[in-house]
């Protein structure tokens, strides 16, 4: 069981898997698990609400980007400085420029869900 959520979302061709919570090794492995079942071609890891990033993490991801790295594109938006330096140290691509994905997730409304037959 991982510490972290992981949020999901579409932003163009690319998948986004925000880490809320923990970046360790379970939600390493559940992300690598997302990609690997997913038909997308294109990921970003997104660390902006990741409470701590651990280093077995990163070392899971770039293993499962080397081993995709012809069939899928991972990306990494590092939430802070020590994030940037932990992925750079094992060669994952990270986004520069904020502006390539939307910063905030999917807007969820209850009215919508209401709208849809969902109950409250």
């Amino acid at each position: 069981m991982t510490g972290a959520s992981i949020v999901r979302w579409q932003a163009g061709d690319a998948v986004v898997l925000a880490v809320h919570g923990a970046f360790d090794g379970a939600s390493a492995w559940a992300l690598r698990l997302a990609m690997e079942e997913s038909d997308a071609a294109r990921f970003v890891v997104d660390l902006t609400h990741a409470v701590e990033a651990f280093e077995f993490a990163a070392s899971i991801l770039a293993n499962f980007a080397r081993e995709a790295r012809r069939t899928k594109r991972v990306s990494f938006l590092p939430g802070t400085p020590d994030h940037a330096r932990l992925l750079a140290g094992f060669g994952l691509e990270m986004i520069e420029d904020e502006v390539e994905i939307p910063i905030a997730g999917p807007r969820w409304s209850a009215e919508t869900d209401l709208e849809s037959g969902a109950t409250a």
